[in-house]
């Protein structure tokens, strides 16, 4: 009878979702210390200079050779992953001997319990994935025995390795029909990533990237800030489902609009190889190739791998370097964004015919030495002059990475203004009178 009515009210809610409550320009999250982990995925929220660590992941890492190819995992540690979530399709112990020797921290997908037992101890493990986009492919009638699956088999991995992190990747939860599963999802394991995917042909044009913001601020809220969340980007093109590769600006946005919105960690999806082509996906790569061979179907798709034009390896070339430029602004800016966020109150007027209530969205987090970091994003698709207003003066703004920024203003002693290009990401540096 319980399951019974447990069931007639997950169909119930499943027609309608909660508001959520209103937009505002400042995003106050993680004031009281911010959800995180170490290097090996020791659950933290107080900041340690030596220990905290913010990931910035690449998804399907491959190591090795496959189907003719040569990969190294090298090749991410030099493009700034600290991160790699390696492809379950491969020799995982030998993957996670490279990752110790190179330093990078492994997320390992769905290990089986000889590989847990052999490896719990390994330096270069952050965390074990042990769902896959739950919300997405089980049904209701399904949940309540699947998460009772989840864990019993989280607690038996965990009586052996206690601190060890549990992760879920699930999808984004926009869908009304997803909404309340992703919610329950959301409360299992020790860290919450998921992805969110706005630039596809079928919603064309992409006016803003508001859905990014909606999830993660959903996610923060629904594990009552007490859980990191991660962020996996939008770095692919899936022709089948017209998702196209957005441009540097737009993964730029992307990243810093889940950012500001509380997430604690970023995963690319996803590295150019035989199990992304399986999936009709192009990835990011150095060094693509037209065709991987003739793969397995790891998908179950009964559908031949896809084949690149020269223009998509263009593209899978030129989204490994955006990735790469934006992973070290990330490397930079990942010790600010694990400290509490800073009391610094600021308004935003916005001059343009935006959409959203709020098209500017702002967090303030310490910088060193006195100083804070003043992350913006322009969440809509449009060129804004933009004012924001602080309850403190500031003695010195510039910006935080080199580089100018040409509309930059320092217009009275608590008043910045600029103006944004579409989907425009500014990184300021202030220090307050």
């Amino acid at each position: 009878m319980a399951l019974l009515l447990a069931l007639t009210l997950a169909a119930c809610q499943a027609q309608t979702i909660p508001d959520d409550p209103p937009a505002t320009a400042q995003q106050m999250v993680h004031r009281d210390g911010v959800p995180h982990t170490d290097a090996q995925g020791h659950l933290r929220r107080g900041y340690d200079p030596v220990r905290s660590f913010f990931p910035i992941g690449v998804y399907h890492a491959v190591n090795g050779e496959a189907f003719g190819q040569r990969h190294d995992l090298d090749r991410f540690k030099e493009a700034g992953f600290n991160t790699v979530h390696l492809w379950p399709e491969q020799n995982i112990d030998a993957a996670l001997d490279a990752a110790e020797r190179l330093g990078l921290q492994a997320i390992v997908q769905q290990p089986d319990e000889g590989l847990v037992r052999r490896r719990w101890q390994s330096p270069a493990i952050l965390a074990w994935m042990l769902e896959d986009e739950p919300s997405q492919f089980i049904a209701s009638a399904k949940l309540p025995e699947r998460q009772a699956a989840f864990d019993a088999r989280e607690a038996h991995f965990k009586s052996f390795d206690s601190e060890r992190a549990s992760l879920i990747v699930d999808g984004p939860g926009i869908a009304v029909n997803q909404y309340w599963n992703w919610r329950s999802w959301l409360l299992k394991g020790d860290i919450a990533a998921h992805f969110n995917y706005p630039f596809a042909h079928v919603l064309d044009p992409v006016q803003d990237i508001e859905r990014v913001a909606r999830s993660v601020s959903r996610a923060v809220r629904f594990t009552d800030g007490r859980k990191p969340v991660w962020y996996i980007s939008q770095a692919f093109a899936h022709p089948g489902r017209t998702w196209y590769m957005p441009d540097a600006e737009q993964l730029r946005a992307l990243v810093y609009t889940a950012l500001v919105h509380g997430a604690t960690g970023v995963i690319h999806f996803a590295y150019d190889s035989h199990g992304t082509r399986d999936g009709d996906v192009l990835g990011f790569s150095p060094s693509p190739v037209a065709s991987y061979g003739d793969v397995p179907d790891y998908d179950n798709s009964k559908r031949p791998p896809l084949v690149a034009t020269p223009q998509q390896l263009r593209q899978s070339q030129a989204m490994w370097r955006q990735v790469a430029a934006l992973n070290r602004e990330l490397a930079l800016i990942g010790p600010s964004l694990l400290q509490p966020t800073a009391a610094l109150s600021c308004n935003v007027k916005a001059d343009g015919p935006y959409r959203r209530s709020q098209p500017i969205r702002l967090l303030a987090k310490p910088a060193g030495n006195g100083e804070l970091l003043l992350i913006a994003v322009n969440i809509e698709n449009l060129d804004l002059a933009v004012e924001i207003t602080c309850d403190r003066a500031i003695a010195m703004l510039s910006p935080f990475l080199p580089g100018a920024i040409p509309e930059m203003t320092l217009a009275a002693p608590n008043l910045i203004r600029d103006r944004f290009t579409p989907f425009g990401v500014r990184l300021y540096r202030l220090r307050l009178a």
